[in-house]
């Protein structure tokens, strides 16, 4: 195939409902549940720090559970997983309408990472790279943009909801969203395209002149010992502490700079929609240049909104969410398709797990330490100055990972 056939079952059947899952199941559980904060804060009558302590258990328990949904996956199909993921999500969202202590803001946190590891970005990621080895890159951007779309949206729905019938009320509204995945996942997605008579896409003109080792892919074992493992480990570890210790303060941090509740959750419009922009656009690239160039220009953007975001300028704030999220948007396509490309898709769910417990473990420490280091400063700028630090780190880490020949254009 030279060009996407647009009537394959891979971009309808599983990229199409790919979106749609991770586009529920990310936003419900990282931007979506932002705009409760100020509300938390004041009926458990707690600091930041704590309160995000709670992001934190969600996302280590996302990346501790990402292998074993990974291998689940491999072994019994995504379908099982999903479902899993999806029911888990249901009883956390309900179960926040009913705490009145940080140990519960705990537990369902701790649920939450349970439907991620489930129903989030491994397995989704995983699905849509077993169906395509061409457009791959294109693919993913497509099935990724969900979690834009969803973090852009669902923050100013919930805050409308809250507003309306209050927060408690708010979340056994907002639970009942999920069960509309289960359909899409029991009838529409299927396992591998080889039990429909089909094959991956561009399976066949990839598979010409090609190391089969390449193309068979990685075994974990080995993955896990080679250096790029680690490298983009690194990356994932630094871009996701980064996204996630902003996107997870700034509903508080617009607040803090006078913004109203609306307003607040209004800026996460540009962030997010920005970053549907750049997977989409960093797809369709990866596909025609260099990974590198892409990475790296995607990696640039993200430093300097970052940059602007750390003077605590009200005036910069809006368009340092727009470069911010146009580079995490890039950056956040490419670690997935980098590690599928560089990886291939034999142990994928596995590799990707591994991956994950890395970028969890960003994720999990940056709305913690930042709001942490808020309540010790009494400001984000020494919060928002380790982000600029560590996207710099990631640039540097990227840089050396080595691509396979047939990767690195």
């Amino acid at each position: 195939m030279n060009r996407p056939s647009w009537q394959f079952y891979g971009w309808w059947g599983i990229v199409l409902p790919a979106f749609v899952i991770i586009w529920v199941t990310n936003a419900l559980t990282l931007a979506g549940m932002n705009v409760f904060d100020a509300k938390l804060l004041a009926e458990l009558n707690v600091e930041r720090g704590p309160l995000k302590f709670g992001d934190t258990i969600q996302l280590l328990v996302s990346g501790a559970l990402a292998p074993v949904g990974g291998w689940l996956a491999d072994r019994y199909g995504v379908r099982p997983v999903m479902t899993v993921g999806v029911l888990l999500l249901v009883g956390a969202l309900y179960g926040f309408s009913t705490i009145d202590s940080l140990a519960g803001v705990y537990l369902m946190r701790a649920l939450m990472g349970g439907a991620l590891a489930g129903a989030g970005l491994v397995i989704c990621v995983t699905i849509v790279s077993r169906w395509f080895v061409a457009k791959r890159g294109l693919a993913l951007g497509l099935m990724l943009s969900g979690t834009s779309l969803g973090n852009a949206v669902i923050p100013q729905l919930n805050a409308a909801l809250i507003a309306e019938h209050g927060w408690r009320e708010a979340f056994t509204i907002i639970c009942l969203v999920p069960l509309l995945l289960l359909p899409v996942i029991l009838f529409v997605i299927k396992e591998w395209p080889d039990r429909i008579g089909l094959k991956a896409f561009g399976a066949e003109a990839a598979s010409a002149g090609v190391d089969p080792r390449l193309l068979g892919g990685y075994e974990f074992g080995a993955a896990i010992r080679s250096r790029n493992f680690w490298l983009i480990g690194t990356a994932a570890f630094c871009t996701f502490y980064s996204i996630l210790g902003l996107a997870n303060n700034l509903f508080l941090h617009m607040s803090d700079l006078g913004f109203g509740p609306a307003e607040a959750a209004r800026a996460y419009f540009p962030l997010f929609v920005m970053g549907l922009v750049g997977k989409i656009i960093a797809g369709a690239l990866a596909d025609l240049l260099p990974r590198k160039a892409v990475f790296g220009g995607c990696l640039a953007l993200m430093f300097a909104g970052a940059v602007m975001l750390a003077t605590l300028s009200p005036k910069l704030v809006m368009p340092a969410l727009y470069l911010f999220g146009l580079g995490w948007g890039g950056n956040y396509t490419m670690l997935q398709g980098l590690v599928a490309d560089v990886f291939g898709a034999r142990s994928l769910g596995k590799i990707l797990g591994g991956i994950t417990v890395l970028d969890a473990t960003g994720g999990a420490l940056g709305p913690w330490v930042t709001g942490a280091l808020f309540d010790v400063t009494r400001s984000y700028q020494l919060g928002f100055s380790v982000i600029v630090v560590l996207i710099a780190a990631s640039l540097a880490a990227i840089l050396f990972v080595r691509l396979p020949e047939r990767a690195a254009h």
